[in-house]
């Protein structure tokens, strides 16, 4: 396969990744998550991750085969000598996107498990209100639910 349909399928995949990412995004912030769409969102992804990760390998190979250097440097002189350095910058910046979203999207997970646990907390010390003293005793007052939180 020459390099400029490799380049193109990575830049394809990048894309599709990014769309993924994008609702994933849309998703997280929503008021009420659907766990089963955001799982079928981690599948996709995962695929995607899988087919980029055997174009990216058959594109490093194709250029260590060549005699590029084999790094970021020979990455762009083999897209250069082959007409395709649009091409290879378009990837670079989609991948720089995806990094931001992948970044933005673990900050709202971590928001959510926080909120998460501070309710599960809240929760918690109200069950407790309702537990027995050690002598056997209920306690004095009733334990009232802040629907402020």
């Amino acid at each position: 396969m020459n390099l400029s349909l490799l380049l193109d399928m990575q830049r394809q995949y990048l894309s599709q990744l990014l769309a993924l990412l994008q609702e994933e995004q849309e998703c997280l912030v929503q008021g009420q998550v659907d766990a089963l769409h955001l799982v079928q969102l981690t599948d996709a992804k995962s695929s995607l991750q899988q087919a980029l990760a055997k174009a990216e390998s058959r594109r490093h190979q194709t250029q260590c085969q060549l005699n590029y250097s084999d790094d970021d440097h020979g990455a762009l002189q083999i897209a250069r000598d082959n007409g395709c350095e649009p091409i290879w910058l378009s990837i670079r910046q989609i991948a720089q996107e995806i990094s931001r979203a992948n970044r933005r999207n673990g900050e709202l997970l971590q928001l959510r498990m926080d909120h998460n646990q501070h309710m599960l907390d809240h929760l918690h010390r109200i069950a407790a209100a309702n537990v027995y003293h050690a002598n056997g005793r209920a306690p004095l007052q009733s334990p009232r639910l802040d629907v402020s939180a």
